[in-house]
């Protein structure tokens, strides 16, 4: 029986612009050298053989879940099934969410449960993230492929300053 969350979302790893770039200029070389090359036959043959497997694995890994993020009434849980951890982030009190671009780079390598300055990370893909504060002043920095979804619901749990 499927368990019903507020707000839930898979990220997955072969999706990060970083990857895909890094994979397929690897697997262009490995082509360019074997149409290019006037080497031997064995060498000829492992750059082509080289050049499938990275494109197989490639497209494996778009199937390879690196986040998830849950909401469950007022707890969010972040699960990185790579490295079997799991954040639990309690939501109520929180004092500001907004969408923000994540960054200005345009490779981001993935990240889980970075901190860093006082803050957490955590990032798989895309170019927009949630940040929200919470109660104890820890900033969180979440990448999500629907910030406006996310905001609309996180907002429900900002505390108004007096």
């Amino acid at each position: 029986m499927a368990t019903k969350y507020d707000y839930s979302e898979k990220q997955y790893l072969g999706y990060n612009r970083f990857g895909i770039i890094r994979r397929t200029v690897i697997a262009l070389f490995c082509l360019v050298f074997y149409y290019a090359s006037e080497a031997g036959d064995k060498m000829k043959e492992t750059f082509l053989l080289l050049a499938i497997v990275i494109l197989v694995l490639s497209v494996a890994s778009l199937l390879i879940q690196h986040l998830e993020t849950r909401l469950d009434g007022s707890k969010l849980t972040l699960i990185g099934p790579m490295t079997f951890k799991k954040v639990e982030l309690d939501m109520e009190g929180i004092k500001y969410v907004e969408v923000k671009p994540y960054s200005r780079f345009l490779l981001n390598r993935p990240m889980f449960n970075l901190h860093k300055n006082n803050s957490q990370r955590f990032f798989t893909h895309g170019h927009w993230c949630v940040e929200f504060e919470t109660k104890d002043g820890q900033v969180v920095t979440l990448g999500t492929q629907r910030p406006n979804g996310l905001k609309e619901i996180l907002s429900k749990f900002v505390v108004e300053r007096v």
